[in-house]
């Protein structure tokens, strides 16, 4: 018999408690769907409410792996950056408007979605950092912005439509980490990797861009050197996800120069948004070396610093 999708809701919460009973979990009835979450007052207890306020608004693998270079920053330099809130993905709820079909929750089943979504919550909650799972365009969601007072907004594979009011907010911008050459006019939308294979390209890049309220269409701030999408001999592969996990590789370094680059803004008292970055720059012989070589199938589930809830899987 198919589990019962709620169920998997209830298991994902009942984790989250059970991983600390001191944590705040509350449903969100004006939103239709979602939770709040509020840490347990003995988790990072040593977080300040210093820094530079950035919000994350962000899911899956391409989610998690902006918030770990965030909050690596802030671990370094707790006075200059500050994790204000944590936005995701809920795609346990089947009342949630997530475009679940047309995105890359597609690719897996509730089990796995339930894994990718208790890794970011869990760890954004042992970091002392507040997470919100419901409709952004809401009233809920816009008290909360006001609440939350993020600067910046950094945006990483999420669901939901972004809109005016949430992007008109930071002082400092709100950027989008997308996996495709945008400065190029390729894979805008939902599909970058099946339009990489449509393409047959060999090459693509990684693309931080301002978000506007057409999807994937802001200025392009900074793009990540090329990255070979070919197999070895120059063979193509139609397999979206061991393209996209390649595609990842860059999203660390390139989030962190860029709330880098925010942090200086701020501290000169400048807090502007970025309109472009030399983010190619970021990267040493050695890691450009390391993008341009073809995809080895049999590395599928290592070339990203994933969890050990995630050991062995691809994006």
């Amino acid at each position: 018999m198919m589990q019962d999708p709620k169920d998997y809701e209830q298991d994902l919460l009942a984790r989250l408690k059970l991983d600390n009973p001191g944590r705040e979990i509350s449903p969100l009835p004006e939103c239709g769907w979602g939770h709040s979450l509020i840490p347990a007052p003995d988790e990072n207890p040593e977080k300040t409410d210093k820094g530079l306020r950035v919000l994350v608004i962000g899911s899956w693998t391409l989610g998690m792996l902006a918030f770990e270079a965030i909050r690596a920053l802030e671990g370094e330099r707790p006075d200059r950056v500050n994790i204000v809130g944590l936005v995701t993905d809920d795609p346990l709820d089947p009342q949630a408007r997530i475009s679940e079909h047309k995105r890359f929750w597609h690719y897996y089943g509730k089990h796995r979605q339930e894994v990718y979504e208790l890794h970011i919550l869990e760890e954004a909650l042992h970091f002392g950092v507040p997470c919100f799972t419901g409709e952004v365009k809401s009233g809920l969601f816009r008290s909360l912005l006001a609440k939350w007072k993020p600067e910046a907004v950094v945006v990483a594979g999420f669901g939901q439509l972004i809109d005016a009011p949430i992007i008109r907010y930071p002082d400092c911008g709100i950027y989008n980490v997308h996996p495709a050459d945008l400065r190029h006019g390729h894979g805008a939308g939902p599909k970058p990797w099946e339009d990489l294979v449509e393409r047959r390209a060999e090459t693509t890049r990684l693309t931080i861009h301002q978000v506007s309220e057409e999807i994937d269409s802001g200025p392009v701030v900074g793009v990540s050197p090329p990255i070979n999408v070919r197999l070895a001999e120059g063979e193509c592969t139609d397999d979206v996800r061991l393209i996209g996990e390649k595609t990842f590789m860059p999203v660390k370094t390139m989030v962190g120069e860029l709330v880098r680059g925010l942090c200086r803004n701020w501290e000169c008292g400048r807090p502007c948004r970025i309109n472009r970055m030399d983010l190619e720059s970021c990267f040493s012989s050695a890691e450009r070396d390391a993008l341009m070589r073809p995809i080895d199938p049999g590395k599928r589930g290592t070339l990203l610093p994933l969890s050990s809830l995630c050991a062995g899987d691809s994006v």
